[in-house]
């Protein structure tokens, strides 16, 4: 069974938004990292399965579905702008050590998130 990577968007907005007894900071960095293989996967998944898309399996892959959507007209376009930012976004979350505005970052990744899951519908 394939697994539905959108579900970590689901995990992402339940981290955003609960009150767990971990810190609240590692809860939204963890939702951004979420965030962003909820719409990085998907795209690369998609990619394979009904775009015919070769994406390797290593650390090249996260730049090559970029470049993929990339090259598929307006929404893979978007879709690309969103992937890159996400990623930013999700190096930051996972790399470094002082966020200022975690909260409002994890809220933008949720938001593109979405918005990326949107678009590959439109493909």
């Amino acid at each position: 069974m394939t697994f539905d990577w959108r579900g970590y968007l689901t995990l992402a907005e339940t981290l955003v938004s609960s009150e767990l007894p971990v810190d609240s900071d590692a809860c939204l960095r963890t939702a951004m990292s979420r965030a962003y293989y909820a719409a990085f996967a998907t795209a690369r998944q998609q990619s394979r399965e009904r775009h015919g898309g070769v994406i390797r399996q290593s650390a090249a892959e996260h730049g090559e579905v970029a470049t993929f959507y990339a090259k598929r007209g307006e929404a893979g376009g978007a879709i690309t702008a969103h992937l890159t930012r996400l990623r930013f976004l999700r190096n930051r979350a996972d790399y470094d050590d002082d966020i200022d505005d975690s909260e409002a970052s994890a809220a933008e990744t949720i938001a593109r998130a979405h918005q990326v899951l949107e678009l590959l519908a439109t493909l």
